[in-house]
Parts: C-alpha cells; sequence; structure tokens
C-alpha cells in the first residue's frame, strides 16, 4: 500500500486544493475521500464544495476529526434535518440543515476556520453561482444545500440562493481561484449506467437529475489533476441516507484507485 513518505515527491511542493461536489446523500462517500487523504497525509490547503460537500468539507475546514465526521455521517437521517418551512417557498425549512452545522462544527465564521473554504450556491435572480468565503459558516452552508422546491431559499447579502450543485456542482476552478495549483477532485455523482430502471417518480427524477448535474460538471471534471470518481456497487439514489456505510467504502476505494493511478503517472 502507498504511504505519505511515496506520495511526498509528487505533492510535497504543490498547493493542494479539495473539491467536494454534491450529490445530496452521496456526499456521505466524500467522508472515504476524506479517510484516504488523512491516511496518507496529504496535505490539503483550500477546499471549495458544494450543496452536501458542503455540509462535508466545513467540517474539515474547521478541523473536525475524520473519525467523527464518519461517526456523524452514519448516524444522519433525514429526521434529524427536516423542519417544516411555514410561509416561506419551500417545503423544508433551511433550519435543521444549520442547526447540523452549529451543533456538531460550531456557530463558526469563515475567517475562524482551519483551511480556507468557499461554498457555492446559486442566486435565483441572476442564474449564477455565487461564492461564500466570508461570514456565517452556517447560513453559507445551509444555503448550499437548500435543494430548490423542497427546502426553503437562503436570503443573504440580498440575494435570494439555493443550491450550489445547479450551477456549478464541481468548483474546480473556484479552488485554483482560491490559490491551490494542485487540485483532487471528489465527484460522487454516478458517471456511469445504473444497474436497475428507477421504478417510481422519485427515481426517475433522481436520475435525470444525475444526468444533469455529470453533464454540467464535464469541463470541471477535465480541470482537477486527481479526479476521485466513486463506483457504486449498488444503485444508490440520491435521497437514500441509511447506504452511508456502503457510500463511504465507495469513496474510499476510489481514493485509493486514484491515488494509485497518479503514483503511476510519475514512475
Amino acid at each position: 500500500m502507498m504511504n505519505a513518505i511515496m506520495l511526498w515527491p509528487i505533492l510535497g511542493k504543490k498547493k493542494i486544493g479539495l473539491v467536494l461536489g454534491g450529490g445530496i446523500a452521496r456526499g456521505i462517500a466524500h467522508i472515504g475521500v476524506l479517510k484516504v487523504i488523512e491516511r496518507y497525509k496529504i496535505p490539503i490547503e483550500y477546499i471549495s464544495a458544494t450543496s452536501s460537500g458542503a455540509l462535508i468539507g466545513s467540517a474539515y475546514a474547521a478541523g473536525m476529526e475524520v473519525r467523527l465526521i464518519e461517526e456523524i455521517g452514519l448516524r444522519i437521517s433525514w429526521g434529524r434535518i427536516i423542519r417544516l418551512a411555514l410561509f416561506k417557498p419551500g417545503l423544508i425549512s433551511d433550519q435543521g440543515v444549520k442547526d447540523l452545522v452549529r451543533k456538531y462544527i460550531g456557530e463558526l465564521e469563515f475567517s475562524q476556520l482551519k483551511i480556507p473554504l468557499s461554498v457555492v450556491a446559486t442566486d435565483l435572480k441572476s442564474a449564477r453561482p455565487i461564492i461564500f468565503s466570508k461570514g456565517d459558516l452556517a447560513k453559507a452552508v445551509a444555503a448550499s444545500s437548500a435543494f430548490p422546491g423542497l427546502f426553503s431559499p437562503e436570503e443573504i447579502n440580498h440575494h435570494l440562493v439555493v443550491d450550489g450543485a445547479i450551477t456549478y456542482n464541481l468548483p474546480v476552478q473556484t479552488v485554483r481561484d482560491m490559490g491551490a495549483n494542485f487540485v483532487i477532485a471528489s465527484d460522487v455523482i454516478p458517471s456511469g449506467s445504473y444497474k436497475h430502471q428507477p421504478h417510481d417518480p422519485l427515481q426517475v427524477f433522481s436520475r435525470a437529475l444525475d444526468i444533469v448535474l455529470h453533464q454540467l460538471s464535464y469541463e470541471q471534471r477535465k480541470k482537477a489533476n486527481i479526479l476521485i470518481d466513486p463506483d457504486y456497487k449498488d444503485d444508490i439514489w440520491p435521497f437514500d441516507l441509511s447506504r452511508a456505510k456502503a457510500l463511504i467504502a465507495a469513496g474510499e476505494h476510489a481514493a485509493h484507485n486514484a491515488l494509485r493511478r497518479l503514483r503511476r503517472q510519475y514512475k
């Protein structure tokens, strides 16, 4: 197995940026990626993230141990996130996501993070991505995770914002703009075929969304130095939080494979 010493000649002088894309429940696969990054002692200097990737990325940027992030990921359920929205343009309030961030990560500003972080959301008026890198962390993460039509939009700095995935699901260029000259990108949207046909309206919608997001991320995927692209052995649908263990394992496996490919390139 590779170790930190083997990777050091390749990565030692690089300013490494980590990109964590969106994927709703499948964002839990990023935890497996982080486990491998920790195991090989890869020094992450910048993080950019979208949607569920912003949840995972904010915890890591705050200095939370990966084993604790994994424990939370294995216990998380929709019941702990969902708060019904009253008099808002969404079925579910964003308060549950804010509460989750503040409970486990803390009531932090971006400036208090140990690793610089940029979080991507989408401005409903301009239809353009908005990058948050200062201010209230929980509010930005909730905005980035506000799946449109389901979660209520978040109002920040006179912008009404929703999930960053619909405009910028894999923000590779953002982390380069932050200062990274070597990028590890984790894209948890399935790039291959599903094993089975969708069998209900939610699965049909979910599969269509995967196709759109994968196409949206095509150019950004090419800009990454290392692309981590989990291959799920079974169909795992975007809202299936009960598959956390399998998702983490898929992220670990994909990260190991990506780093092996990197090592072979430099032999």
